[in-house]
């Protein structure tokens, strides 16, 4: 009963701070376009005409075509979808204990506690995404190695190479850390079976879905971020090389700041999932065990080691190890009664309620309120289009709901329009609204205050302000689509 009344209480508070986490969701919003678009143009990839700096949505698509496939009638909730495809990540450790015939025992139960609480989940499945489907599959595709391997079933090979296929068009970062697990998998058991899987499952994708232009822009992020990566979370002006401030390091600024650097990602990393610190004190090498150290393997590499930060964001790939964490507990007789490790469960236990309450507090600072959706909604009905903003952050949010076009991309092909504004802005912004032809600037106060130093103000008129926000229209502007030259030149054997 005890068992009973603690999940009960974890899902209340989960629902709690879904409800908080709802109004400070981001990446929603891309995908909320995407399902729009394909119900209206009836096709995928769909055409996008809102982000000015993209070309072509070459972004993986099954997610989108997944969620414009709900109906309109039931896409209401659509706050739910990401917590129920994660429950059914955690319905997984249920599906395997039924078909290995394992006990319904205390490793169960601390599965199911620690999946409900990791700090990473919390954070993360707030918000349609997905990461949560990519995750999905390489979970299952994870469960079927290990009966392949352990039990030498060679059909699951077939479902394997679907599976795998299927992981291309879904979600690019799973992609990545899965190719590292075969790499893992190959070396230790001596086979090439993964790498086999892995080569057959591209050649199916390239020849029957056309998976060269994602493979292409698959490429051409990675590329992007090898250049970038030590811009990842700069201030897109303090940092810049023509607005910036002398040796300023934005907070959110990843890498390139020494030992701050380093600690603050090894907080990431630790904070997003403290219960690996209960596995590594109590870690064995078997098949699971195996899985958590190649994507421990990962995520450090990913974190720390130049040549990997292209591949992301370390500390995100814990989103995949915390179901690798609750099979290794299944699977693995773990002393739980032991004093070290009661004294090391309660310490781990208190740094993810402490992980949690950062987040909750964070999203409390951060939360939008009606000085934003007062700008939103002036926006909307104004005739202002071709909107950049300052920061660049809501630009997804202003194109969902204001129906304008944003100057910005990040999604899909378009990387090298992108890269003389972001991560940080290295042009004028004068220079940008008149290659592109700007029409208007939402400006967050905070961000920059500066603003009006830096610009030439001429060109602006404010039209509406609050407490928090500005917005301004370029005067004489006429709303056509308008490239640079240099534009036209980059894509010139795609457009």
């Amino acid at each position: 009963m005890i068992y009973l009344f603690i999940l009960l209480l974890i899902i209340i508070t989960r629902f709690v701070l879904l409800k908080e986490a709802s109004k400070n969701v981001v990446d929603q919003y891309y995908w909320l376009l995407y399902r729009k678009a394909v119900k209206i143009q009836k096709k995928l990839p769909p055409s996008l005409p809102e982000y000015i700096l993209e070309i072509k949505q070459w972004y993986p698509p099954l997610f989108g075509w997944f969620l414009s496939l709900i109906p309109d009638s039931l896409f209401k909730y659509s706050h739910l979808i990401t917590q129920l495809l994660s429950l059914f990540r955690l319905f997984l450790l249920f599906i395997v204990i039924y078909f290995f015939d394992l006990e319904y025992s205390f490793s169960l139960f601390l599965s199911v506690v620690i999946y409900l609480i990791a700090p990473i989940l919390v954070y993360y499945d707030n918000q349609i995404n997905s990461r949560v489907f990519g995750a999905i599959i390489v979970d299952i595709l994870i469960i079927l190695f290990f009966v392949y391997f352990e039990y030498a079933l060679f059909y699951l090979l077939i479902p394997i190479l679907l599976l795998t296929t299927t992981l291309l068009f879904m979600h690019k970062m799973s992609h990545q850390l899965y190719l590292f697990l075969l790499l893992g998998l190959s070396i230790y058991y001596l086979s090439l079976t993964p790498i086999i899987i892995y080569v057959l499952s591209n050649a199916l994708a390239i020849v029957f879905f056309n998976y060269k232009n994602y493979l292409k822009h698959h490429i051409e992020i990675v590329k992007f971020w090898h250049r970038n990566s030590y811009k990842l979370g700069a201030h897109q002006f303090y940092e810049s090389d023509i607005y910036g401030k002398n040796n300023f390091v934005y907070r959110n600024r990843l890498h390139g700041n020494g030992i701050k650097s380093f600690i603050k990602k090894l907080s990431l990393i630790v904070g997003m999932l403290p219960f690996s610190i209960f596995i590594l004190f109590n870690f064995e090498f078997n098949f699971f065990g195996l899985i958590i150290f190649i994507t421990l393997l990962f995520i450090f590499l990913t974190s720390f080691v130049d040549y990997f930060l292209c591949l992301g964001s370390g500390n995100l790939y814990t989103y995949n190890l915390v179901l690798f964490e609750g099979l290794y507990i299944i699977f693995t007789d773990i002393n739980y009664f032991s004093l070290f490790n009661q004294i090391l469960l309660l310490i781990v236990f208190l740094m993810t309620f402490f992980s949690i309450y950062k987040f909750y507090i964070g999203l409390k600072v951060k939360s939008k309120d009606e000085d934003y959706d007062n700008a939103m909604e002036y926006i909307k009905q104004s005739t202002i289009d071709r909107i950049v903003a300052i920061p660049l952050t809501p630009s997804d949010e202003i194109a969902y709901r204001t129906e304008k076009k944003v100057f910005w991309g990040g999604h899909g092909l378009g990387f090298k329009y992108l890269e003389p504004y972001f991560p940080v802005f290295n042009k004028k912004i004068e220079e940008a609204v008149n290659e592109w032809n700007i029409g208007g600037v939402f400006l967050q106060k905070d961000y920059w205050p500066e603003f009006f130093e830096k610009v030439n103000k001429n060109i602006y008129e404010i039209v509406y302000e609050n407490s928090k926000y500005i917005i301004l229209k370029i005067k004489n502007f006429e709303n056509l689509d308008k490239k640079p030259l240099w534009a036209k030149e980059i894509y010139r054997d795609i457009v």
